[in-house]
């Protein structure tokens, strides 16, 4: 995965903004964030797409950053939720809706973002989650054990 112009335009928009250059700033976020959609991972390893979404979830933040240092709120949020459907693209979707452990808003159940959140890449959180045990919360594992 070449990353290095998402890289080029990350940089460029960095020292626009310390040369206090709105449009040149703005430009090279907009560029960077659009080269981390077109990127895809060559070898499919773990730490590749971690990487990847690192990616994707930096360049909203760097946009959301900038509006919101500029005061508007609207785009801030937008990007802000750029960045949480990047996210949540990965967290596994679960179509039995009507299980108590379905959460609406993110359409997954408990489990599987307790599971997604087990492996977050901040050892302190992954270790406060990491003694949940969430199988026997699921009705689909439940399902699959009684066949």
């Amino acid at each position: 995965m070449d990353v290095s112009r998402w890289e080029t335009h990350t940089l460029l928009a960095t020292e626009a903004e310390k040369s206090n250059k709105p449009m040149m700033t703005i430009i090279h976020y907009q560029l960077a964030l659009a080269e981390s959609q077109q990127l895809e991972p060559i070898r499919g390893t773990r730490d590749e797409l971690e990487d990847l979404l690192t990616i994707k979830v930096v360049s909203c933040h760097n946009l959301a950053d900038f509006w919101r240092k500029n005061g508007d709120s609207d785009y801030e949020l937008k990007y802000l939720q750029l960045a949480s459907e990047q996210v949540m693209s990965l967290i596994p979707q679960c179509p039995r809706k009507e299980c108590d452990a379905f959460i609406e808003t993110l359409g997954c159940c408990r489990t599987a973002l307790i599971e997604f959140l087990k492996r977050h890449p901040n050892p302190v959180i992954a270790k406060q989650l990491s003694h949940i045990s969430t199988s026997n919360q699921c009705e689909l594992i439940a399902k699959f054990r009684l066949h």
